[in-house]
């Protein structure tokens, strides 16, 4: 009796084990892409597992959801519930110490001082301080955290979505950029036939059967009879959920939702076919905006979960609501714009502009050999000093410069000096030497620099020669 006490299994704390799952779904559903998506996950997991919470979040609205202030319902779960997540967060918190002590090894003594003082002032340099639970409280799970939690990972979510978009029209834009080099490589022959071939592809692609609005009765349908060989019996709405739930969880998960949007995928996109026909990159993206506009319309509590009220509720318990009847079709990726030319031409200035071209000008025009002689710049423009600067000082051949002769110098008598004579007054110097305008304005403050370096070197050597012609006392 001893002995079998002994070796009896420890009692289990916290949330139970996952159970195994059944079927063709995925061991380990699709991660969210967040960092904290384990914890997000078993959160979930344990609040759905209250009957109350779970009737409570079916019925929450939007905007209560968003707001994180359905977290106020968690004072009404079970003492087991609240037990578990109690451990999940206990879990979390020392998930997050580790990490933070394994970046300390990484850190100069330096580093770690003054983030230590930057701690001091409220304030941390290295460590992010998690935003999705209350790291004040690190025993217990209260409202604050769940709400902390809904709003995070709410705004990084939709954080996620834009940058997938954001990626996905780049991509787009280089395959673009990518098609147009290309065709500019070959000779004007080829170039004939690889835009025919190129159009001919398109062709073909648009050439599919019509794909139905995804989550309407019409796509569900055709679903019923292609894939559940169901074709013989009327269309169920209750039959059909059962029959994609594969883990039997009374919930439509978004592996699940993606199954059942595989055939509208299929008559658009296929694996067979080259990339310049059907794009696997565009496939996939495809299947993104179907699945959140099934998401959109069905999944009330934002839970990314469609469970089996929502999706009655939806459809209809025999599929009569009007919003589910109606199909207006479905316009795929390559079917509406991605990117605007201003995107484009932007994209382009970011990624592909010439090195040393920052703005070309937009009305360079040939000129005539001659005008552009009388047009070239002096040589002090052309990167070569003046004459004075070239190893001899200006005048010296015997006798002083003009301006130690007791006179000033000539841009000092009320005229501009000689590199200036001759320029027509008034207009700007981008207009005269017909140089692009970037260009101009460089020439330009190097000219005016030069004049201001030239005057200062006239007025000290100035100040010099009164000072040798004193006399001595």
């Amino acid at each position: 009796m001893l002995l079998v006490c002994c070796t009896a299994k420890p009692v289990r704390r916290g949330p139970p084990p996952p159970q195994p799952v059944e079927g063709d779904s995925p061991e380990h559903p699709k991660s969210t892409g967040l960092a904290y998506d384990h914890y997000l996950k078993q959160v979930v997991d344990v609040l759905e597992s209250d009957p109350e919470f779970r009737k409570k979040l079916e019925t929450a609205n939007v905007s209560d959801i968003r707001s994180g202030k359905i977290a106020m319902y968690l004072e009404m779960v079970n003492h087991t519930v609240r037990t578990s997540l109690d451990e999940i967060k206990r879990r979390e918190i020392s998930r997050l110490q580790e990490l933070a002590r394994l970046q300390m090894q990484g850190m100069s003594g330096t580093d770690v001082i003054m983030n230590a003082m930057n701690r001091a002032h409220d304030g941390v340099k290295k460590f992010e301080i998690p935003s999705y639970l209350d790291v004040r409280n690190p025993h217990s799970f209260e409202v604050k955290d769940l709400e902390n939690l809904i709003i995070k990972t709410t705004s990084d979510l939709e954080e996620l979505d834009k940058q997938r978009k954001e990626e996905f029209k780049e991509y787009e834009m280089e395959k673009t950029f990518e098609q147009q080099e290309h065709l500019k490589a070959l000779k004007e022959e080829e170039r004939k036939r690889e835009e025919a071939r190129l159009e001919e592809l398109k062709k073909k692609h648009a050439q599919h059967p019509k794909v139905n609005h995804p989550g309407s009765k019409d796509q569900f349908e055709e679903v019923w009879e292609k894939v559940d060989h169901l074709e013989d019996q009327e269309f169920n709405p209750k039959t059909f959920f059962y029959t994609h739930d594969v883990n039997g969880d009374m919930e439509w998960s978004v592996d699940e939702v993606d199954a059942v949007l595989q055939l509208e995928l299929d008559k658009v996109y296929d694996a067979k076919n080259s990339p310049d026909e059907d794009d696997p990159v565009e496939r996939q993206e495809e299947m993104n905006r179907m699945r959140e506009h099934v998401f959109q319309e069905m999944d009330k509590d934002k839970n990314w979960r469609i469970s089996f009220q929502e999706f009655i509720g939806y459809t209809g318990s025999q599929g009569q609501n009007q919003e589910f009847q109606k199909d207006d079709g479905w316009k795929t990726v390559d079917e509406e714009p991605v990117f605007t030319d201003e995107d484009y031409q932007r994209y382009l200035q970011e990624h592909h502009a010439q090195p040393g071209v920052i703005h070309p000008p937009e009305n360079l025009q040939f000129q005539p050999e001659g005008q552009l002689h009388q047009q070239e710049p002096s040589e002090h423009q052309q990167g070569q000093p003046p004459a004075h600067q070239q190893g001899q000082p200006q005048g010296h051949q015997g006798q002083p410069p003009a301006h130690q002769q007791g006179q000033p110098p000539a841009h000092q008598q009320g005229q501009p000096p000689a590199y200036q004579q001759g320029q027509p007054q008034g207009q700007p110097v981008e207009q005269q030497h017909g140089q692009p305008v970037d260009q101009q304005n460089l020439d330009a403050e190097k000219l005016q620099q030069q004049i201001r370096d030239l005057q200062n070197q006239l007025h000290q050597q100035q100040q010099q020669q009164q000072n040798t012609q004193q006399p001595q006392h």
